[in-house]
């Protein structure tokens, strides 16, 4: 083999396993997006994970119908110093999407759990919905949530809230002095521009 050979498949190698040894839990090569079928999406330190419609169970590819109601499923988190709230999911092109209740978020904590729907989406079509998640002091994050058969892990998910949203307590008075950052798991955790 050529040293030249040899050079570029070194690199290639490198490329693919990440040559970081840094053990710096801020590192960016160690702070990847989860694994998941759904949408994500980041906007000032608040992260949207896993966001789909639970459409209909399906062979085919998933539609959501014009006529019915979807599920919206995301896990929120938030990786601010301060509370903030979702205001509102809107859907580009038509259709509504009306949440459960309001959803607040906690500093450094998920403020919705993978197994239980945001809100309920109506009149929208395709398999993929450009919708905004809108935060108070955050601001809007776009994307594009995919439509999920109700087959496999999205089986046994509700198709509709269940009861009424537990409010949230409110957030604790400030404690004077520092106050240390809890740490977001890496699977959760992104880093945005500075």
């Amino acid at each position: 083999m050529s040293a030249r050979l040899l050079a570029c498949a070194a690199a290639l190698v490198l490329a693919a396993t990440g040559c970081s040894s840094s053990v710096d839990p801020d590192d960016p090569a160690r702070l990847n997006r989860p694994g998941n079928d759904g949408a994500n999406g980041d906007v000032q330190g608040v992260h949207v994970r896993d966001a789909f419609l639970l459409g209909e169970m399906s062979t085919a590819s998933p539609t959501a119908s014009p006529a019915g109601q979807q599920a919206l499923y995301a896990v929120l988190i938030s990786n601010r110093d301060r509370p903030d709230l979702l205001e509102r999911v809107t859907v580009e092109g038509g259709g509504t999407v009306r949440l459960v209740g309001p959803v607040e978020l906690r500093p450094y904590e998920a403020a919705t759990r993978p197994d239980q729907p945001i809100g309920m989406a109506s009149g929208i079509l395709g398999n993929y919905v450009p919708m905004t998640f809108t935060f108070r002091d955050a601001g809007a994050v776009r994307m594009a949530v995919p439509v999920m058969a109700r087959q496999g892990r999205f089986s046994g998910l509700p198709s509709s809230p269940v009861g009424t949203p537990t409010p949230t307590s409110t957030p604790s008075p400030k404690r004077s002095g520092p106050t240390p950052k809890p740490t977001v798991p890496p699977e959760h955790a992104t880093r945005e521009p500075g």
